[in-house]
Order: C-alpha cells, then sequence, then structure tokens
C-alpha cells in the first residue's frame, strides 16, 4: 500500500466518479454539467459516520465504515468553488453554512474518459488525513 488513493470508478471509496450514479454522461459519453461529481468534503470528520472507518471510532463515535479504507485529504484551502486542478472544479453544495458537502467535477464538458484521468492525475495531491 502506498497511502495513495485506489483508482476506479466501481466504488464510493475509489478516486474517480460512478457513471449514473455520481456523474452523468450524455448519448455521446460527454459528462453533463449538471453540479455532479466525485463526492468530497472539508474535511472527513463530517462525512457519514458509516464511511469513516471504524478504527477511527475513538475520534467519531459510532464509525462504521470499512477499515480497509482511509480519509484523505487534498490541499489546505478553503473550500470554496474554483479550480483545483487541471480540468477540473470544486463546486460545493449550496445552502446555509457550514457546508459539508461538494463535488469535484469537469471544468468544461469532457469525454467521461477524459474527465477519469483528470481524478486520476490527481492521486499523487491526496495526503491520509486521519488524526
Amino acid at each position: 500500500m502506498d497511502n495513495l488513493p485506489v483508482v476506479g470508478t466501481t466504488s464510493s471509496s475509489e478516486l474517480g466518479a460512478r457513471p449514473g450514479i455520481d456523474i452523468t454522461v450524455d448519448a455521446a459519453g460527454s459528462v453533463v454539467l449538471d453540479s455532479s461529481g466525485m463526492s468530497v468534503a472539508p474535511e472527513w470528520r463530517v462525512i457519514d459516520f458509516t464511511r469513516i472507518p471504524r478504527r477511527l471510532r475513538h475520534i467519531v463515535p459510532g464509525a462504521t465504515g470499512a477499515n480497509n479504507t482511509s480519509c484523505f485529504t487534498m490541499g489546505a484551502g478553503p473550500f470554496q468553488s474554483g479550480v483545483i486542478a487541471n480540468g477540473l472544479e470544486l463546486i460545493p453544495d449550496q445552502g446555509p453554512a457550514p457546508i459539508t458537502h461538494g463535488v469535484i467535477a469537469p471544468a468544461q464538458v469532457v469525454p467521461e474518459a477524459q474527465f477519469q484521468t483528470d481524478l486520476a492525475n490527481t492521486r499523487n495531491a491526496w495526503q491520509i488525513d486521519e488524526a
């Protein structure tokens, strides 16, 4: 294990977006810009306790997530709309503060394969954050 996220499109714990679940793909195979994308949160402590690994129950009582997953962070900036990597943007949910969820979406219409590649290309930017 290299302490980096697993790239894939079959699980919500992977670095990627699941077509038809996380993203909408049109008939031409391009990602629709409808504010969907790979789910992210400003910090792992605010995600649903069912997604937090059980080994972190000492921090989040009741955590029931799989222990073979990790909590990652990317960067240290504010959780606000903007470009976060080549071809990718962060879109926080709308609503009153505090915002606890958002998505990483393509910055423009691209084929799904390009979006997945752009997400995968961020792999080295993620770090485990479980303290």
